[in-house]
């Protein structure tokens, strides 16, 4: 998730240069590129973990052919809830670091990159 916020961000370096150079708020920068991602860590993590388990509960057989034991491969819904917090705790975690890097991008970046 770092790495796909921080892509975003470098990618956005122009962009978010011409924006400070016009005046916006760092609050107002951070509404913009970093802020709207909550709403789709949040759908992707409560679409994708669900559907990860279920890939996983039919490759494991596979993988697991020649070995003579068994296990119990339920995840309770509480499981679900925990890792699903977990995403969101590290989003929230992760969120300040990217607001640090959006910090020192600088307008003489507009300047730098100029085509």
């Amino acid at each position: 998730m770092y790495l796909m916020l921080k892509v975003m961000i470098d990618r956005s370096a122009f962009g978010i240069s011409l924006i400070k150079i016009f005046g916006y708020r760092a609050k107002e920068i951070r509404k913009l590129y970093l802020n709207g991602n909550l709403f789709i860590v949040v759908i992707g993590a409560f679409i994708s973990i669900p559907l990860a388990k279920k890939v996983m509960d039919v490759l494991y057989p596979y993988m697991v052919s020649n070995v003579a034991c068994g296990m119990n491969l339920t995840f309770s819904m509480k499981l679900y809830g925990i890792i699903f917090g977990a995403v969101i705790l590290l989003y929230f975690i992760i969120n300040p670091l990217l607001v640090h890097r959006v910090k020192k991008i600088v307008p003489a970046e507009v300047l730098k990159n100029r085509e």
